[in-house]
């Protein structure tokens, strides 16, 4: 059953991307952040119906420092992401996102104690191979190198947070349930990094002038591909905690998760007209033959 859940939140995951490509070179990148927990709100607060919804005073202390932990995180991991993907290629970007499988390898077993297997471990390590080809072949074409080598450090910032917080969330979610976790994260989530957005902006005036206007028009002109990625996230989200809840290793569905990169490539290549050569094609593999590794253990 967690197998199945994994692929649906892949799925989900993979359509969501494209419509986040096409909507963060028109709305900016910390609005991003934001804006993919907001619109998802409606359904999300639709879903609280369909399982029983834990109130405050039913969690522990320990459930609420842990989220506020995941709250930070998670917003600076997600501005990192969309950062990433507004500069630089998304069949650049995407490669190096699977990292995250390594990092939450290890994350689970120093925060959960679910040590992986030898079978686990080799798929991790065909993953940094892949990666390290894929990463290795942009640096040769020489293409907005500037940019992707902006975008490397930011999608390691965002390895680094992912291995902590998809790991703690696992122990809230054992606390309570997908929806209503689900439900605290996303609507705490949304007005702490609307405050952070407004901080920076009134800091930088000059810097991000007419930003809340600019901000509507770029909405009012994408509404349906927000609508789009709040059904998406709200999947996509659902799935994924079920399925670690009820799988073998946590880890193991985001690993499952990380074959998005394939989809993605394609998405580049066809939609935004974006180069892959051979040394690329050769670290995708590599990924995918990781990827399943991980699956079959």
């Amino acid at each position: 059953m967690w197998l199945s859940l994994s692929f649906l939140a892949l799925l989900m995951l993979s359509i969501r991307r494209s419509a986040e490509k096409t909507v963060s070179r028109k709305i900016n990148s910390m609005a991003m952040v934001w804006l993919q927990q907001a619109v998802a709100l409606p359904l999300i607060f639709v879903t609280l119906f369909f399982a029983r919804f834990y109130w405050p005073n039913e969690l522990s202390a320990k459930f609420w420092l842990l989220l506020s932990l995941y709250i930070v995180t998670s917003a600076i991991d997600l501005y990192c992401y969309f950062k990433a993907i507004s500069i630089a290629d998304i069949s650049y970007v995407a490669p190096l996102l699977t990292l995250f499988v390594v990092g939450n390898i290890a994350g689970a077993y120093l925060i959960l104690g679910q040590a992986p297997s030898a079978t686990g471990m080799i798929g991790a390590s065909l993953i940094m191979a892949g990666a390290y080809l894929s990463n290795l072949s942009k640096r040769r074409q020489k293409v907005n190198l500037k940019q992707n080598q902006i975008a490397l450090i930011l999608v390691l910032i965002s390895v680094v947070l992912r291995s902590l917080y998809s790991n703690i969330e696992v122990i809230m979610l054992r606390e309570t349930n997908p929806i209503s976790y689900n439900f605290y994260s996303s609507v705490l989530t949304v007005p702490f990094v609307i405050l952070v957005t407004w901080l920076i902006v009134k800091q930088r005036q000059s810097e991000y002038e007419n930003y809340w206007f600019n901000l509507k028009i770029g909405v009012k002109n994408h509404i349906w591909p927000l609508v789009f990625v709040g059904v998406t996230y709200t999947i996509n989200m659902l799935a994924t905690y079920q399925a670690k809840l009820i799988s073998p290793n946590a880890a193991y569905v985001g690993a499952i998760k990380s074959a998005t990169v394939l989809p993605l490539v394609l998405i580049g290549i066809f939609f935004f007209k974006e180069k892959v050569v051979r040394l690329q094609w050769v670290g995708l593999i590599l990924i995918l033959f990781g990827l399943a590794t991980l699956a079959t253990n």
